[in-house]
């Protein structure tokens, strides 16, 4: 009985959320269609693999790869990676109005097992003992306001159970109420979100990972397998401003294993249909084209969304290139 309360008692609480939504107007985010980059660290720790042009697109950076939390709550960043980032990104927006986030990641598994659930099983121990330390919200509220960063993002890949989400969501709520006008972002696939209903208030932005998902060819995140992953997102009710649609600027192999390659590094070698048959791996790759990104774009303009993300922006050429995939997505919202 007290299950069937609890549960009761939640559904109340997410249709008071919606009908709010329906009254009130949702929560604000960005009043313009956000195009969001992942950006690695390490990729630009030479000011000449940033270009100028880009961010005439781009509206939002997330810096990735250069700051992490430990199970004791403490945050550890690799500062002079995460500095000469910040500096030449600083640089090269000057004076456009680009907001700047930090992505932190959590600890990774150490069992000793190759069996993902259990892999799984133990990276929860371990990013639950964070949630639970006390002091996480204030470490990664701390960063933020050291670098002046206009946000953070976390990747949690993946809490399976609600034994895992739920400290995450009661963390989120707290880390919330810390940040003040800072925005809160996840980045999040469509088969696992088990949020509470205050973390679906507390988030600003929901980054989806439209991506390593396959046809029944092996062709990766084609138009239409994302729309069927859309159909997942859409049962959640986030309100669309908060969504970012995720871009894939990389390929993987049709036989789905773990390759990933870089748009630029190959698009010259594609044929038509967008194929590339590597002989070193004895693989086929299929890639997001320029007309295949401008396709998802103005989907997720139909669709209402806050934006695109993109996974992620050294995987590109520079949009002032005709090939350039950043380039397929400026002309997309601005037409």
């Amino acid at each position: 009985m007290f299950a069937l309360k609890r549960i009761f008692a939640t559904l109340l609480a997410f249709f008071n959320l919606l009908f709010s939504t329906v009254i009130h107007g949702s929560p604000e985010t960005d009043k313009t269609f956000r195009v969001t980059s992942y950006i690695i660290a390490d990729r630009i720790q030479n000011a000449e693999n940033l270009h100028a042009e880009d961010f005439d697109i781009i509206t939002d950076v997330i810096l990735f790869g250069c700051a992490r939390f430990d199970s004791n709550g403490d945050v550890v960043a690799d500062r002079t990676a995460l500095e000469c980032a910040l500096a030449n990104l600083r640089e090269v927006t000057c004076d456009r109005d680009v907001k700047i986030h930090v992505n932190l990641l959590g600890p990774d598994s150490t069992a000793d097992s190759d069996d993902y659930n259990e892999q799984m099983k133990d990276k929860g121990k371990r990013h639950t003992l964070a949630f639970r330390s006390g002091v996480l919200e204030d470490n990664v509220v701390a960063l933020v306001d050291e670098y002046g960063f206009d946000g953070v993002y976390f990747d949690y890949e993946y809490p399976l159970n609600y034994v895992n989400w739920t400290p995450f969501n009661q963390f989120l709520v707290r880390l919330d109420g810390k940040l003040g006008d800072r925005i809160l972002g996840l980045a999040v696939s469509d088969w696992d979100i088990k949020l509470s209903v205050g973390s679906f208030l507390a988030v600003d932005r929901f980054e989806v990972m439209l991506y390593d998902v396959f046809d029944g060819s092996g062709r990766h995140a084609t138009t239409e397998t994302v729309k069927e992953c859309l159909k997942n997102i859409k049962k959640y009710s986030i309100p669309k401003e908060k969504l970012g649609f995720g871009l894939p600027f990389y390929a993987r192999p049709t036989d789905k294993s773990a390759y990933w390659y870089d748009y630029a590094g190959f698009c010259d070698a594609l044929d038509g249909n967008g194929y590339l048959y590597d002989g070193d791996t004895g693989k086929t790759f299929w890639f997001n084209r320029p007309a295949d990104i401008a396709e998802k774009t103005r989907l997720a303009l139909d669709e209402g969304f806050g934006g695109v993300m993109i996974w992620h922006y050294s995987c590109d050429l520079p949009s002032s290139d005709s090939r350039s995939l950043l380039r397929a997505v400026g002309e997309a919202v601005s037409r």
